[in-house]
Protein backbone atom coordinates (compact mmCIF):
# COMPACT_ATOMS: atom_id res chain seq x y z
CA UNK A 1 0.00 0.00 0.00
CA UNK A 2 2.93 2.32 0.75
CA UNK A 3 4.31 1.67 -2.75
CA UNK A 4 0.94 2.99 -4.28
CA UNK A 5 1.05 5.79 -2.17
CA UNK A 6 4.21 7.24 -3.27
CA UNK A 7 3.96 6.07 -7.10
CA UNK A 8 0.98 8.29 -6.84
CA UNK A 9 2.33 11.40 -5.14
CA UNK A 10 5.13 10.86 -7.86
CA UNK A 11 2.32 11.15 -10.64
CA UNK A 12 0.20 13.86 -9.02
CA UNK A 13 3.66 16.03 -8.24
CA UNK A 14 5.18 15.49 -11.83
CA UNK A 15 2.27 16.77 -13.42
CA UNK A 16 1.68 19.61 -11.19
CA UNK A 17 4.82 20.81 -11.76
CA UNK A 18 4.17 22.11 -15.09
CA UNK A 19 1.30 23.42 -14.49
CA UNK A 20 2.24 25.93 -11.41
CA UNK A 21 5.14 26.99 -14.20
CA UNK A 22 2.55 28.00 -16.73
CA UNK A 23 0.60 29.79 -14.10
CA UNK A 24 3.73 31.99 -13.41
CA UNK A 25 4.49 31.93 -17.18
CA UNK A 26 1.10 33.40 -17.51
CA UNK A 27 1.33 36.02 -13.93
CA UNK A 28 4.81 37.28 -15.59
CA UNK A 29 3.49 38.12 -18.87
CA UNK A 30 1.07 40.63 -17.34
CA UNK A 31 3.22 43.07 -16.51
CA UNK A 32 6.59 41.68 -15.66
CA UNK A 33 10.01 42.66 -17.46
CA UNK A 34 11.43 40.87 -20.20
CA UNK A 35 14.03 39.07 -18.84
CA UNK A 36 11.77 37.87 -16.11
CA UNK A 37 8.94 36.68 -18.77
CA UNK A 38 11.24 34.61 -20.78
CA UNK A 39 13.24 33.27 -17.58
CA UNK A 40 9.67 31.57 -16.55
CA UNK A 41 8.88 30.74 -20.05
CA UNK A 42 12.14 28.61 -20.29
CA UNK A 43 11.36 26.84 -16.64
CA UNK A 44 8.31 25.97 -17.68
CA UNK A 45 10.27 24.99 -20.91
CA UNK A 46 12.21 22.74 -18.58
CA UNK A 47 9.59 21.53 -16.25
CA UNK A 48 7.92 19.72 -19.01
CA UNK A 49 11.12 17.71 -19.99
CA UNK A 50 11.81 17.21 -16.43
CA UNK A 51 8.22 15.44 -16.00
CA UNK A 52 8.52 13.89 -19.64
CA UNK A 53 11.59 11.61 -17.82
CA UNK A 54 9.54 10.92 -14.80
CA UNK A 55 6.29 9.50 -17.47
CA UNK A 56 8.82 7.80 -19.69
CA UNK A 57 10.29 5.92 -16.94
CA UNK A 58 6.98 5.36 -15.37
CA UNK A 59 6.11 4.51 -19.10
CA UNK A 60 8.88 2.00 -20.00
CA UNK A 61 8.54 -0.01 -15.97
CA UNK A 62 5.13 -0.61 -16.67
CA UNK A 63 5.67 -1.80 -19.94
CA UNK A 64 8.48 -3.97 -19.47
CA UNK A 65 6.49 -5.42 -15.88
CA UNK A 66 3.10 -5.45 -17.60
CA UNK A 67 3.18 -4.97 -21.11
CA UNK A 68 0.64 -2.12 -21.05
CA UNK A 69 0.79 0.80 -23.09
CA UNK A 70 -1.42 3.09 -20.88
CA UNK A 71 1.79 5.52 -19.52
CA UNK A 72 2.77 5.84 -23.09
CA UNK A 73 -0.25 7.02 -24.33
CA UNK A 74 -1.24 9.58 -21.57
CA UNK A 75 2.87 10.39 -21.85
CA UNK A 76 2.06 11.47 -25.74
CA UNK A 77 -1.11 13.31 -24.45
CA UNK A 78 0.68 15.16 -21.61
CA UNK A 79 3.51 16.16 -24.48
CA UNK A 80 1.48 17.20 -26.68
CA UNK A 81 -0.99 19.93 -24.68
CA UNK A 82 2.27 20.92 -22.86
CA UNK A 83 4.04 22.14 -25.61
CA UNK A 84 0.95 23.71 -27.32
CA UNK A 85 0.76 25.98 -24.27
CA UNK A 86 4.38 26.54 -24.27
CA UNK A 87 3.69 27.45 -28.22
CA UNK A 88 1.13 29.63 -27.10
CA UNK A 89 2.80 31.63 -24.50
CA UNK A 90 5.72 31.64 -26.99
CA UNK A 91 3.24 33.42 -29.65
CA UNK A 92 1.73 35.93 -26.36
CA UNK A 93 5.39 36.86 -25.65
CA UNK A 94 6.28 38.09 -28.97
CA UNK A 95 2.94 39.72 -29.14
CA UNK A 96 3.26 41.34 -25.91
CA UNK A 97 7.12 42.51 -25.49
CA UNK A 98 6.68 43.29 -29.37
CA UNK A 99 9.83 41.02 -30.24
CA UNK A 100 11.49 40.51 -33.56
CA UNK A 101 10.19 37.44 -34.92
CA UNK A 102 11.83 35.25 -38.26
CA UNK A 103 7.79 35.69 -39.68
CA UNK A 104 5.12 38.28 -40.27
CA UNK A 105 2.58 36.99 -38.17
CA UNK A 106 3.20 36.18 -34.46
CA UNK A 107 0.85 32.62 -34.95
CA UNK A 108 3.33 30.39 -36.87
CA UNK A 109 6.04 31.41 -34.52
CA UNK A 110 3.93 29.69 -32.06
CA UNK A 111 3.14 27.10 -33.72
CA UNK A 112 6.59 26.23 -35.20
CA UNK A 113 8.12 26.49 -31.59
CA UNK A 114 4.88 23.78 -30.17
CA UNK A 115 5.99 21.62 -33.59
CA UNK A 116 9.43 21.54 -32.92
CA UNK A 117 8.99 20.92 -29.36
CA UNK A 118 6.21 17.74 -29.80
CA UNK A 119 7.87 16.25 -32.93
CA UNK A 120 10.96 15.81 -30.97
CA UNK A 121 9.69 14.85 -27.80
CA UNK A 122 6.91 12.26 -29.67
CA UNK A 123 10.00 10.81 -31.86
CA UNK A 124 11.69 10.28 -28.72
CA UNK A 125 9.22 8.91 -26.51
CA UNK A 126 8.22 6.69 -29.87
CA UNK A 127 11.96 5.48 -29.83
CA UNK A 128 11.63 4.49 -26.55
CA UNK A 129 8.65 2.17 -26.32
CA UNK A 130 9.55 0.58 -29.44
CA UNK A 131 12.59 -0.36 -28.16
CA UNK A 132 11.22 -2.14 -25.03
CA UNK A 133 8.67 -3.51 -27.28
CA UNK A 134 11.52 -5.08 -28.66
CA UNK A 135 13.36 -5.75 -25.78
CA UNK A 136 10.39 -7.41 -24.02
CA UNK A 137 10.29 -10.18 -27.31
CA UNK A 138 12.09 -13.56 -26.76
CA UNK A 139 12.80 -13.93 -30.52
CA UNK A 140 14.93 -11.67 -30.56
CA UNK A 141 17.51 -13.12 -28.63
CA UNK A 142 17.88 -15.84 -30.58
Amino acid sequence: MRKKNVLRFLFLAVLLYPIFSLFKVVGDLNGAELQEALDSLLHYQISIWVSWLVLVSASVYFKWTRQKNFFFFFTYAFLVVAFAFLGYMSQELVIEYDLPNKFRDNYSFGVLQALQHIISSVVLTAFLQAAVWWFTRRWHRS
